[in-house]
C-alpha cells in the first residue's frame, strides 16, 4: 500500500469516527508513526487531504457498486445489497462528519456531490436498464426520464432543510417514498423480487 493511501485510510478513520474539525494533522502523523514533514510534503493542508480521500473513496464505492450490479442475481438483489452497504456505512459515521465538511468545507462537499452525482447517474441508469431487460421493470419505461426524476427528488429529499434528519431518518425516506417509486415502475415479476428483498423494509400489498 503506497503511503498517500495508507495517510487517507488512516485520517478518514479517525474523522468518521470524531468527525473533520476534532482530528489535527499533527494527531493523523503521530497515528500513522510519520513525521509531520512528511504528512505535508504529501498534503499541503487538511484540506487537500480531505479533498484527495473523498476522490479515493468515491472511486472505491462506484468500484464496489458495479461489481455488485455485475455479481447479483438481478437488479432488484443489486438494488438490496447497494442500500444496505450505503446503510452500514452511515452507521460507521459520526454525524459531525457531515457537519463539518459542509460547515467548514463547503467546496470540498460541493465538488465531491457533483463527481458522485454524475457516477450515481450513470450508475441508476444500467440498473434501470438492466431491469428492463431481466423482466422486472416495465418495458415501456423512458429510461432517461425515470432516471432523470428519480435523481430530481433524491436531491430534494437529502436536502435537510426540507427534510431534517432528525425528523425524516433515510430509513423512513427509503420506505415511504424510494420503495413505492421502485414498486411503481415494476412489473409483477419484480413486485415479487421486491416482497423477496425486502419484505422487512416494506409493508407491501397486492390489490
Amino acid at each position: 500500500m503506497e503511503l498517500k493511501e495508507r495517510i487517507i485510510l488512516g485520517a478518514f478513520e479517525k474523522f468518521a469516527k470524531y468527525g473533520i474539525r476534532r482530528v489535527t494533522m499533527d494527531q493523523i502523523a503521530s497515528d500513522l508513526g510519520i513525521s509531520k514533514r512528511t504528512l505535508y510534503e504529501i498534503f499541503r493542508d487538511k484540506r487537500k487531504l480531505l479533498s484527495d480521500g473523498m476522490k479515493y473513496y468515491s472511486g472505491l464505492k462506484h468500484a464496489e457498486a458495479e461489481e455488485t450490479i455485475r455479481t447479483s442475481g438481478n437488479v432488484i438483489e443489486a438494488i438490496y445489497i447497494l442500500v444496505k452497504q450505503s446503510e452500514e456505512m452511515k452507521q460507521k459515521l459520526n454525524p459531525l462528519f457531515f457537519e463539518d465538511i459542509i460547515k467548514y468545507y463547503p467546496e470540498v462537499h460541493t465538488m465531491s456531490v457533483s463527481k458522485s452525482r454524475d457516477r450515481d447517474y450513470n450508475l441508476t441508469h444500467k440498473l434501470i436498464k438492466k431491469g428492463i431487460s431481466e423482466g422486472l421493470f416495465k418495458r415501456e419505461l423512458n429510461v432517461g426520464l425515470v432516471n432523470h426524476f428519480f435523481h430530481v427528488v433524491m436531491n430534494i429529499l437529502m436536502n435537510e432543510e426540507h427534510f431534517p434528519r432528525e425528523q425524516y431518518p433515510h430509513e423512513e425516506i427509503f420506505r415511504n417514498i424510494v420503495m413505492p417509486y421502485l414498486i411503481g415502475i415494476s412489473t409483477e415479476k419484480g413486485h415479487e423480487q421486491i416482497r423477496k428483498y425486502f419484505e422487512k423494509e416494506i409493508k407491501y400489498r397486492t390489490e
